[in-house]
């Protein structure tokens, strides 16, 4: 059980700009909700002064992350701006009755999610604030601490928020950010003007996504539960996977090897294929998203801080996918990856401001439980990569964290892969899945390395 003991609300230590700050298309289409992580931290000795150090730090680093103190506000045809009001980020101190030892390897599940803030979506979004911190502080251990972090998908994607934190952590050490550390705030560079609209592609990503044979909905397998898991791929597996997949590129003349996130994402999506014990004839579809900054003519500024991601898809049948060689599946990946060009970017646009009403095109980007959203889980899959996000620089002072990742459960399968703490080349998967498939998923995860 976490109690608060402490609530501060933390407002930007000097005057910042005020009004209306436009919103992306991409802003517009992510969940209009908070993406729970939390970073663990084991200091050699006692941090008494920890919060004392978030408070000041936080109130310095919102001077130029002035949109995260602001409140999220609807204009017509439930489009998002941010009102840039000042209102500032919440940070809470709280203390857990349970032991760090309690929390197992911080697998997402509803008892890690009691160390991020619990926000209340029931209150008008104008009244929400954009950041919520928590440093929980663990049962008779005076050292080891949780911050959980609880961010506004609006604001920016994971790469954005990410860089945020180390900017944080190096206000908190008591540095000064260099020019190319500041966010890039203008996001008009993605406010494209032409008419009329003119979707180019055929957008897979975003029709509807296969069924299993014989079923009219997805409404069975939204009633089963999933579990989170962690699981460890050492730095010789990754290489194992990649030399698997690329014993099948090596036949094609001219071809590249397989990166890590291809090799890694065909090797899931084959165990998940696997587990689920489908017929060979079921299509199943992965989608994950790809990052636009350097993908877009011209290029948006490294530090852009905002959403810059833009979703694809990959299409296979199982039969294909289980008993193809690896690079055969990699290769769906590959091609899903490379279609993400300046004007697939710009069709996938057009798709969104095709809609009248934004409500329609977020149910075609999310998966969720709900009747109006897709289900991205059996027999489909969804990956993310944070494999290029230096999670691990979040140092406040008393060293860089032990852990980090997600804390919440999410409702269809899903593998979010990210580097390990441990900085030697292993990688961490972190799995929601169905529990009556789990055990068979985790068999064929390392059976077939």
């Amino acid at each position: 059980m976490v109690t608060i003991t402490d609530s501060y609300t933390v407002i930007p230590n000097e005057p910042t700009p005020d009004g209306r700050l436009w919103l992306t298309d991409m802003d517009q289409v992510v969940r209009v909700r908070c993406l729970p992580t939390i970073y663990i931290y084991k200091p050699k000795q006692c941090q008494e002064n920890a919060i004392e150090t978030l408070k000041n730090s936080l109130s310095k680093i919102l001077v130029q992350y002035y949109p995260m103190a602001g409140r999220l506000c609807y204009t017509e045809g439930a489009r998002l701006e941010l009102n840039l009001n000042a209102k500032g980020a919440i940070l809470l101190e709280a203390q857990t009755t349970n032991t760090i030892h309690d929390y197992g390897d911080f697998s997402p599940s509803d008892f890690t999610k009691e160390l991020v803030p619990l926000i209340d979506y029931n209150q008008p979004i104008e009244d929400i604030p954009l950041l919520s911190v928590q440093l929980t502080r663990f049962k008779n251990n005076d050292e080891a601490f949780a911050i959980g972090i609880a961010f506004f998908h609006q604001l920016s994607d994971g790469l954005g928020a990410i860089r945020f934190i180390n900017s944080w952590a190096k206000v908190a050490r008591g540095e000064t950010l260099e020019d190319n550390e500041l966010p890039f705030l203008d996001r008009t560079l993605l406010k494209f003007s032409h008419t009329p609209l003119a979707p180019r592609f055929e957008h897979m990503e975003l029709k509807p996504l296969p069924l299993i044979v014989g079923r009219k909905d997805a409404s069975e397998e939204k009633k089963k539960k999933n579990s989170g898991t962690l699981l460890t791929l050492s730095a010789e597996q990754v290489e194992e996977l990649k030399k698997k997949a690329n014993e099948y590129n090596m036949k094609k003349k001219g071809c590249r090897g397989f990166s890590r996130f291809e090799a890694i994402g065909a090797h899931l999506w084959r165990c998940a294929s696997k587990a689920r014990e489908l017929g060979e004839n079921q299509e199943s579809v992965v989608r994950f998203n790809a990052d636009i900054r350097t993908r877009m003519i011209p290029p948006l500024p490294k530090n852009y801080f905002g959403n810059a991601l833009t979703q694809t898809a990959a299409k296979g049948y199982v039969g294909e996918i289980t008993s193809k060689p690896l690079g055969y599946v990699s290769k769906i990946i590959r091609e899903a990856t490379e279609i993400v060009t300046d004007e697939f970017i710009r069709s996938q646009i057009d798709v969104i401001r095709g809609f009248e009403h934004l409500d329609d095109a977020r149910a075609l980007f999310l998966g969720a439980v709900g009747d109006n959203f897709p289900y991205f889980g059996n027999p489909n899959f969804h990956l993310t990569s944070w494999m290029s996000m230096p999670v691990y620089e979040a140092d406040f002072g008393w060293g860089k964290p032990d852990y980090f990742g997600m804390a919440n459960l999410f409702p269809h399968d899903r593998a979010v892969i990210l580097l390990s703490p441990d900085e030697d080349g292993s990688i961490l998967v972190c799995l929601h899945f169905q529990i009556a498939h789990l055990e068979l998923f985790k068999k064929f995860f390392y059976e077939d390395i």
